[in-house]
């Protein structure tokens, strides 16, 4: 307390005089830290909101670990009805999850940022001018995109290899760390490689067009892939020990039983069930395979995609007389009206030409379908065969599920802003949307729902099994089908004023909730109505009709009190973001 100051006390003048040493930057470590700058503030992320609401889903990926942990803890302890000691097989199904977590989470990872795995117009227009070296821009990029990807292998699964091994309290607590950490990273590892190495592969043998078509597809079914196995884990883990014994040759291309094998293996050593060693020796072999072809196909992807940025797509005119055609009923049938014909076709030009649309397609996507085949699908097992089979009340689910994914989804998709700086064009031609603009939004989003749902019925009708093949069971699926495409898009965009795409709505504390209470509570409780209901609409000919009218008349409702409620807000005084259009032309947002 009475020591001297470590500083001596200085004028304002003598501070202002002083001479700060500032440290020198390395070239390299500025470059890395904006390139791994830009995995975290990209397209993907229009505004500081979206940001923090990525950073706190991160938060909520890495908690699962935890959670999971915290739950197992009465059954490793024995509290009732758990046995005083936890099976062997039941302890497999635990690691099981640890192990297909960290897959789906790197896997995820990866697809969400695969437009940033390369370089893109950005890096060749601003980092390629600058006297920075090519190799070490290369390896700038591979050394930034490796930070990336372990912080979040690290990030979100540190609680559950702290937590996990403390809970489970094996004899010998440092051999189950040990087995948690390897099994977990080589998961990782071997997800995130496998998915380069996909992208690599690509780059390299198609074109920039084609790569760019497949890409929303790819991505897509790469999600519903990583969600399903997710979905799926509760199944695939009270039947474990069947699966593993039945002796099918599925099982062993089946990646998160490889790593599942590795936990095990370091886990019980030599005692480990047989069947283990080797899915412990495929899973060794597939993640030095992953590397190896992705330190392979990364550097000549890497330098095939930096020529193309440079020479640039070749324009291609894909018009053909079969889109003349489509176009033409199109015009006829669906969008008769010029207003609605705009909106219509600005959203089908756009939607695929931004990388945050692409991305939130290839979720909603994915994650539509898998829900609809973990409600569906089901695992017989027999001696030497897995035969996957479909379930009566998964098929009635398929319906309602696709179709409120679908349209919660494109609703999501189109409400994401793009490039702002134009959306004064719609101003000053348009002013404030009118009911026929708005519609134009209802039809396209109606016209995809109805799609994918009538496809998918045609199809599961082929697949169910014989009590769901009758005449009046297709049509009632149809009707039902076609009806809440109509009806849910008519809902979710009640309250919708703005065009698609050209607005950037603040996020507000009422979000999170809203959402949960849509998707947890609102989203199960209409798929048992609509299933329960299924029964009733297919029983006769004359529910057949009488669901059909009910659905004219609740569409020709909610459109007309739409067009009301537009019109009024025409004329009110309310202020919107248009107000200030003179002043900023929309270059600015507050």
């Amino acid at each position: 307390m009475f020591a001297p100051p470590e500083h001596p006390v200085q004028s304002l003048g003598v501070q202002a005089q002083a001479v700060t040493v500032q440290r020198r930057q390395n070239q390299f470590g500025v470059l890395v830290a904006h390139l791994l700058h830009r995995f975290f503030h990209n397209e993907l992320l229009a505004s500081d909101d979206e940001t923090k609401r990525v950073m706190v889903i991160g938060y909520a990926a890495a908690l699962p670990g935890l959670l999971v942990a915290m739950f197992l803890f009465p059954a490793y302890h024995g509290f009732p009805p758990y046995p005083l000691h936890r099976p062997f097989w039941s302890q497999a199904g635990d690691h099981y999850f640890y192990a297909t977590y960290s897959f789906l989470v790197m896997g995820a990872a990866t697809v969400y940022e695969w437009d940033l795995l390369f370089p893109d117009l950005l890096d060749i227009f601003v980092l390629s001018v600058l006297p920075i070296a090519k190799e070490r821009l290369f390896f700038g990029r591979v050394f930034a995109l490796g930070i990336f990807l372990a912080l979040v292998l690290g990030g979100t699964s540190v609680l559950g290899t702290v937590f996990f091994p403390l809970v489970a309290e094996q004899h010998n607590i440092f051999r189950h760390l040990l087995a948690h950490i390897t099994a977990v990273t080589m998961s990782g590892v071997f997800a995130a490689a496998s998915f380069l190495a996909l992208q690599g592969v690509l780059l390299n043998t198609v074109g920039e067009g084609t790569f760019r078509r497949i890409t929303p597809l790819l991505q897509g079914a790469s999600i519903m892939a990583l969600l399903a196995i997710l979905l799926l884990n509760p199944t695939i883990s009270a039947s474990l020990q069947a699966l593993l014994n039945a002796g099918s040759p599925a099982v062993r291309y089946f990646p998160p039983f490889w790593f599942l094998g590795v936990y095990e293996r370091i886990m019980d050593g030599p005692s480990a069930p047989q069947i283990f060693h080797s899915l412990a020796w495929t899973g060794c072999c597939a993640v030095l395979f992953m590397i190896v072809a992705t330190l392979v196909t990364y550097p000549l992807a890497y330098r095939r995609r930096v020529r193309q940025l440079i020479e640039g797509a070749r324009a291609v005119d894909s018009s053909s007389e079969s889109d003349i055609a489509l176009g033409g009923v199109l015009h006829t049938m669906v969008v008769p009206l010029p207003q609605q014909r705009a909106v219509f076709h600005f959203i089908s030009q756009t939607i695929l030409r931004y990388q945050r649309q692409r991305v939130m397609l290839a979720l909603f996507g994915g994650l539509c379908l898998a829900l609809t085949l973990a409600e569906m699908v089901v695992l017989h097992i027999t001696t030497g065969h897995i035969r996957p089979g479909i379930l009566p009340y998964g098929v009635r689910s398929a319906v309602p599920i696709l179709v409120f994914w679908t349209v919660a989804g494109l609703r999501s998709v189109l409400a994401a802003s793009v490039d702002r700086r134009g959306a004064w064009v719609f101003q000053i031609i348009l002013g404030r949307p009118k009911a026929e603009h708005l519609a134009g939004t209802r039809i396209w989003i109606t016209l995809w729902s109805t799609i994918v749902s009538v496809g998918a019925i045609l199809l599961l009708h082929k697949l169910s099994p014989g009590s769901l093949r009758g005449d009046h069971v297709l049509t009632g699926q149809l009707i039902v089908a076609v009806g809440l495409s109509f009806l849910l898009p008519d809902l979710f965009l009640f309250s919708v004023r703005t065009l698609p795409f050209t607005h950037l709505r603040k996020s507000s504390i009422t979000d999170m909730p809203l959402a949960l209470v849509r998707y947890v509570v609102v989203f199960p409780i209409f798929v048992a109505v609509t299933v329960h209901l299924e029964t009733w609409i297919e029983a006769g000919t004359r529910h057949l009709i009488e669901t059909s009218l009910i659905f004219v008349v609740a569409h020709l409702l909610l459109n007309g009190a739409q067009t009301q409620s537009v019109s009024r807000s025409g004329f009110d005084g309310v202020p919107s973001e248009s107000d200030e259009f003179p002043q900023s032309l929309g270059l600015r947002d507050v």
